[in-house]
């Protein structure tokens, strides 16, 4: 038997690792070109919900609805009125319980419910609820914005989708998740600042239905410590609220006076 030279042996084994290393190279090359570049997945989402005029639209409007946490047995009716001027008020009727009461403006941002009475919302928490309230924000414009990258494809709820990490100008950094097949986000993913302190946060957005020319999210479930919080829209109204919707609660109209 011939016994091979080790010089030519060391070459051998030299060339195939670096064919293997190549080899390698050129999948994971090939694997990150297969993800969409974030700014398109931003733009087919925008599109397929109807555009970014009926997003703007969308600012003067008011959602009737329900509220649940199916864990604790807990569910009663929803209301959230928007109106241009950037103003946005949600109202929850909890039977046995009371209202969750919450606004959120240009000048200030409050909530009042059983658990913790009236406080006015500042600080990171604020800046979470900015990001969530704004048009341009919700757009993923640059003026919130400063990165958008498509980091992976995974799945939620079943659904193939590619995760986008964003992160904002605020210092901030979440993740959207945009199905693969419809191009429409169906996942939000965020560290949120509450008066418990720092905790995750899972959005899914699902049954989305066609109403007056846009697509909505029907069904919206916020997942925090373990728990959900179902949203169910049954009705959306485009058009300026009644001004009743946006008046300040003497409770709050306190806060500020003591402040």
């Amino acid at each position: 038997m011939k016994t091979s030279n080790p010089k030519q042996l060391s070459v051998r084994v030299s060339a195939l690792s670096a064919v293997l290393m190549a080899g390698s190279l050129l999948a994971a090359t090939a694997l990150a070109e297969e993800l969409p570049d974030a700014r398109v997945l931003i733009e087919r989402h925008i599109e397929a919900i109807g555009g970014r005029e009926m997003v703007l639209a969308q600012a003067d409007s008011l959602l009737l609805g329900t509220f649940a946490m199916p864990a604790a047995g807990v569910s009663g009716s929803l209301t959230v009125a928007s109106r241009a001027s950037g103003d946005r008020v949600t109202r929850i009727e909890l039977p046995g319980m009371g209202e969750i009461h919450s606004g959120y403006g240009p000048e200030v941002s409050w909530s009042i419910d059983p658990f913790m009475g009236p406080r006015l919302i500042e600080g990171d928490e604020l800046t979470a609820m900015i990001e969530r309230s704004e048009p341009a924000a919700i757009l993923r414009e640059d003026k919130f914005v400063l990165q958008a990258r498509t980091i992976e494809r995974t799945e939620f709820a079943g659904q193939a989708c590619y995760r986008v990490e964003l992160t904002w100008r605020s210092g901030r950094t979440t993740h959207d998740c945009y199905s693969v097949d419809s191009g429409l986000m169906i996942a939000m993913e965020a560290i949120e600042t509450s008066p418990m302190g720092e905790v995750e946060s899972l959005t899914l957005l699902e049954e989305y239905q066609e109403i007056h020319g846009a697509l909505v999210p029907t069904v919206t479930t916020v997942r925090v410590m373990g728990q959900d919080q179902v949203l169910t829209f049954e009705d959306f109204q485009l058009g300026p609220p009644d001004e009743a919707w946006f008046v300040m609660p003497p409770a709050i109209r306190t806060l500020l006076d003591d402040a």
